[in-house]
């Protein structure tokens, strides 16, 4: 496979042509080319933020410490889906030492951000081995991941992230302004004020 010699910006995929050799690379670079084109829909379509639920609520007796973040759906600043259909908890106390000593806020703005975990493993022959005899020789010990799924994580920022303003509007006669992404693909869902102490 020969590099992306297109326009700045352009989305390459596979130019898939009979009897050639079907690669793990060209299938990984068309799943790519579908996902980022519908991440640019989303983003420049529909523009990013909460659209349902998502709410973040204090759990009773923690002291202001632990929180739920309720199910919901939304759409990342870079157009990732979000969708969490449970109750998500967090502790505060577990995300203090990523606060930056020279913090001068006393709040922490609530992110939701999408990450894969592994959900089903295969075996992976060793380096040069090959023969997959299962005779214990060690070439089929080892495991790698064979599926993976979207799994919802709280982040915590320090500092007040941007969100999402629409430019003009369709009524407005005015083209639309593309929304940028910021520096973090995760979606703000509110701040919590730190606890004293």
């Amino acid at each position: 496979m020969t590099s992306n010699n297109g326009p700045p910006g352009a989305l390459a995929m596979p130019d898939w042509q009979a009897e050639r050799p079907l690669t793990a690379a060209e299938l990984n670079l068309e799943q790519g080319y579908f996902l980022q084109r519908a991440r640019r829909h989303l983003r420049l379509v529909h523009g990013w933020g909460v659209i349902c639920g998502l709410n973040v609520v204090p759990v009773a007796g923690s002291g202001g410490w632990e929180f739920l973040v309720c199910p919901g759906y939304g759409v990342g600043p870079c157009g990732d889906e979000l969708l969490l259909n449970r109750q998500l908890g967090f502790n505060l106390r577990d995300f203090l030492w990523t606060r930056p000593l020279d913090a001068d806020s006393e709040q922490a703005w609530v992110q939701l951000e999408v990450g894969e975990i592994p959900s089903g493993y295969e075996a992976a022959g060793a380096a040069g081995c090959g023969c997959g005899c299962g005779c214990g020789c060690g070439c089929d010990d080892s495991l790698q991941a064979s599926l993976l799924y979207d799994e919802p994580r709280v982040t915590i920022a320090w500092s007040q992230p941007p969100t999402f303003v629409a430019g003009n509007t369709l009524c407005s006669g005015g083209p639309l302004a593309c929304p940028v992404c910021p520096e973090s693909c995760a979606l703000t869902l509110g701040s919590i004020a730190l606890p004293h102490g």
